[in-house]
């Protein structure tokens, strides 16, 4: 159970709720609530000043989203990352990406394309001085950019729901390496590379190549999803 002192929310709020998972979901994210641990809706209750009501509903959307796990015995578990977990979520975002790359590349212009040339140079520049999390922050901009300009308003409901799950997958990743636990030259590099795929993306959007940058946005994810499952596969 977190130590760090309760959020306090209103007393009384139609969206209470809401509050309540966007609150667990930044700890989960920031690690301060981890993969196997407990959660029950008296004590987040009690810790964030509400009734157990909202508490359950932010829970239950949760166990929905596939984060949590329901025990037998009352409460909820977090997910512990799996391979065959991390080979079907990539497997779906690589889907959506790249139907999200093909719809953004006519709706692109150049001032898009602007955006998406300093958001490589900045990641450059995170990479040159070894900055992870400026790196990682960089990354998530990078892809929700591209989703943004598909201008498809399902594509972009499907792609947040994976969102979370990808950046709880990722985080547990990053903060392995940040402890000293994977070799921090050997992941610049791959990040670096990760980059450079980025970079041919661009390239075949501003020529107006959306099956290209299709190809290649489908072809980046799922190697992303390779290299994480090696890394799993090193515990």
């Amino acid at each position: 159970m977190d130590t760090k002192p309760a959020t306090v929310l209103p007393a009384r709020s139609d969206h209470l709720y809401e509050q309540i998972h966007e609150i667990l979901w930044d700890k989960i994210l920031r690690q301060e609530i981890v993969p196997k641990q407990r959660l029950k809706d008296s004590e987040w209750a009690k810790h964030l000043g509400v009734s157990r009501t909202p508490v359950r509903e932010a829970m239950r959307k949760m166990q929905q989203e596939g984060i949590l796990l329901p025990l037998t015995q009352g409460g909820y578990e977090v997910r512990n990352p799996s391979e065959k977990d991390l080979r079907g979520l990539y497997s779906c975002r690589a889907a959506l990406e790249a139907l999200a790359a093909k719809e953004a590349t006519p709706n692109t212009g150049k001032k898009d394309l602007r955006t998406l040339e300093l958001i490589l140079q900045r990641t450059d520049s995170a990479l040159d001085s070894g900055d992870l999390d400026a790196i990682f922050e960089l990354n998530t901009q990078f892809h929700k950019t591209i989703i943004d300009l598909s201008d498809n308003q399902h594509l972009k409901s499907l792609c947040d729901t994976l969102r979370r799950l990808i950046l709880f997958y990722r985080a547990a990743l990053l903060n392995k390496v940040k402890d000293g636990t994977r070799d921090r030259g050997a992941y610049i590099q791959r990040l670096t590379k990760k980059n450079r795929e980025h970079g041919d993306i661009v390239k075949a959007i501003a020529a107006g190549d959306a099956t290209g940058a299709s190809v290649l946005m489908e072809q980046h994810t799922l190697s992303v999803a390779n290299q994480m499952e090696n890394e799993v596969q090193e515990e």
